[in-house]
């Protein structure tokens, strides 16, 4: 046998014996296994690493072209260093910091014939935003136009101008010019809010002075207050250059010159006490309307612990309504939307009406639930705290944003004591009293302070040792301490921190309930029930949701006694469910979709008896659209919406009722 090989031009071809050939054959695999390992199935680079620019916070991304043998391995590196299971062919940076900046990233790559590094790789990263000169504060007189101004540092810059923490429309420059202002725009306050996609930073605030005859945006407002107890009356005015003075009836209050009055340890005495305030400049003076008080003989008797919980998610859209229930026995069960996974059992299909049950860890317990928009949390018997479903900005606090299906734990430094969900943030206390949060942050609702967008990760609330409860709405958090003070945090746009502003606050503030023994939150809205069975309500009244009757059409920004005699609240968007001592469920409100359960959708101002349901025990607000309630014998009523099957009735139509009806066949206290 003899082998031909074709030679280059000019030359004759020629042969060998085959025994030659082989010979000559193994001679060269022989030279060929000391040769460099890109050769005979040893690893070859055909693409490097290429160099990436970033902001902060964001992630990078390396990846490398590579031919081989099969299996090939991977090894990243950072400045020479591997980098602990970073050992695909493509490696995704944490959020980047500024120190990141200039790291070298390379990779070693391997199979059983050798081994390759590639070139190195550059990281750039970009600053976030800077503000360079600070908005001022501007004075005008009525009538007038004021214009604010902003300078910030960094690449790619976006604009927002806010006025009392609420985005201005179409405001998106470095400079705002307001419209033509009246007295009622006195004492505005605006911020500038700069992004870039490396975070944002919030201007100092600007307050707006506009001069003219003092007039009254917010009145003091009627309440009711157990005896012993302190009453907060606020008042808002505009005109400039204001003064305050308390009356109560025709008499000057001594020493009350602030536009928010304290009546501390009110008596018996003090029953139908009426108080109002006068505000002046140099241009004239006005008067608020008057407030009548109500003092009430109770004693200290707080609201029951709930041996079942119904909840409602947070979110304001209908067709992704959804329903969870901790039934007595510690099983968990949904029913509604289920498209991020919010059953917990593992399946993820659109919706269905029919309960299923929460996977929780083999033998484990719930003893607390709290729902979100589109996320659910349970705390269990231990102290371990599980979260499921949607999980976009962390609000799941297990260092990603993959949904989960089933309950994951949530990394916690000890066993808690409390939940609390809002649309898209999560709330845990520890038995020690300190506060975790994780998820959305875009209105300081995580209480640190900083100013990023989303934690992935539970952060401690600072300055906070003593809590024994938390609760959440839309944007903003709440925390009862053990000696029943309530602190608020986050967005405040409605006066929903209760500190009489409406400016957001990235810290816990003072509240000024006292007392309280249950707290609760929804919407724009704080709630707190106090020892002696009385409902604070502040916040949100845009619909008459706060049920303070037809005069009161404004925000309340201080805790206002609305209601005696009740054990448990809810707040959504745009309405209030109570749940009274004596079994009641009381409603007011947005109605459209029925969801006062009052058999009608009339919107009411003032809180309305719901029909057809009794012996209620606690209550749940969902969104914008429905309503639930857990009553003594077990049974789960709904009402409202039905368009994500989240009434639990197959005898129902998407539209929903407006009358409470039983979910067939279900018992929360079996």
């Amino acid at each position: 046998m003899t082998m031909t090989f074709a030679l280059p031009a000019g030359l004759r071809a020629w042969r060998l014996p085959s025994w030659l050939f082989l010979l000559f054959l193994a001679a060269a695999l022989a030279g060929l296994a000391g040769c460099d390992s890109t050769s005979a199935g040893g690893p070859r680079i055909d693409r490097q690493p290429t160099s990436q620019t970033v902001f902060q916070t964001q992630s990078a991304s390396f990846s490398v072209g590579v031919e081989g043998a099969f299996p090939l391995r991977f090894q990243w590196r950072k400045n020479g260093v591997d980098i602990p299971q970073a050992t695909g062919f493509t490696y995704v940076t944490p959020a980047v910091t500024l120190d990141d900046d200039g790291a070298k990233y390379s990779v070693v790559i391997s199979n059983d014939k050798g081994t390759v590094t590639s070139a190195e790789a550059t990281l750039s990263v970009k600053p976030g935003p800077t503000i360079t000169t600070q908005p001022v504060g501007q004075t005008v007189n009525a009538g007038a136009t004021a214009t604010f101004s902003v300078q910030a540092s960094g690449d790619s810059l976006v604009y927002q101008w806010r006025r009392n923490g609420l985005d201005v429309t179409g405001a998106t420059a470095a400079t705002y010019t307001t419209p033509a202002t009246t007295v009622a725009d006195d004492g505005a306050v605006y911020t500038a809010v700069v992004l870039n996609p490396g975070g944002f930073v919030i201007s100092d605030p600007a307050t707006l002075v506009v001069s003219g005859q003092p007039a009254f945006s917010l009145s003091p407002v009627s309440q009711v207050i157990a005896a012993g107890r302190p009453a907060i009356f606020s008042s808002r005015a505009g005109g400039g250059n204001l003064a305050y003075q308390w009356q109560r009836g025709s008499q000057p209050v001594a020493g009350a010159n602030t536009p928010i009055y304290v009546l501390q340890g009110s008596e018996l005495a003090d029953d139908g006490a009426q108080f109002s305030v006068t505000a002046s400049n140099s241009t004239g003076s006005a008067t608020s309307a008057v407030a009548t008080l109500t003092v009430l003989d109770r004693p200290s008797n707080p609201p029951p612990a709930l041996i079942a919980e119904v909840a409602a998610n947070r979110g304001d859209t209908a067709t992704e309504s959804f329903t969870v229930v901790r039934k007595s026995d510690g099983s968990v069960w949904q029913w509604g939307y289920n498209g991020e996974g919010q059953r917990g059992d593992g399946t993820s299909q659109n919706v269905n009406e029919t309960p299923a049950r929460t996977t929780l860890p083999a033998g484990a317990s719930a003893v607390r639930i709290a729902v979100g928009a589109r996320h659910v949390l349970a705390l269990l018997a231990d102290g371990s705290v599980y979260g499921w479903g949607l999980n976009n900005i962390g609000q799941l606090g297990q260092g990603d944003s993959l949904p989960r299906l089933t309950p994951a734990r949530v990394a916690l430094p000890g066993p808690a004591v409390a939940i609390a969900a809002g649309r898209g943030h999560s709330l845990a206390v520890l038995g020690d009293g300190r506060v975790f949060a994780w998820g959305d942050n875009g209105s300081g609702q995580l209480g640190d302070g900083s100013l990023v967008f989303f934690v992935n990760t539970p952060q401690a609330v600072p300055g906070i040792t003593e809590a024994v409860d938390v609760a959440a709405g839309t944007g903003h958090s709440l925390a009862m301490l053990a000696d029943g003070r309530v602190l608020a945090w986050g967005g405040n746009a409605s006066g929903q921190l209760g500190d009489g502003t409406v400016l957001r606050k990235g810290t816990p503030v003072d509240t000024g309930a006292r007392a309280v023994s249950r707290i609760r939150a929804g919407g724009n809205i704080s709630l707190a029930i106090t020892e002696e069975r009385i409902l604070l309500a502040w916040g949100e009244n845009s619909a008459g949701q706060l049920g303070l009757g037809p005069s009161v059409t404004t925000d309340i920004p201080t805790p206002t006694g609305v209601a005696a005699d009740v054990v448990d609240a809810a707040a959504a968007d745009t309405f209030l469910l109570v749940a009274t001592t004596d079994g009641r469920v009381l409603a007011s409100g947005e109605n459209a979709a029925g969801q006062l359960g009052n058999g009608t959708t009339t919107a009411r101002n003032v809180l309305t008896q719901a029909t057809a349901v009794s012996d209620a025990l606690t209550v749940s607000a969902g969104g914008r659209y429905f309503g639930l309630a857990i009553v003594a014998d077990g049974g789960v009523f709904a009402w409202g919406d039905n368009t994500a099957e989240q009434l639990g009735n197959s005898s129902l139509p998407v539209s929903g009722t407006s009358t409470p009806t039983a979910v067939p066949g279900f018992d929360a206290v079996p």
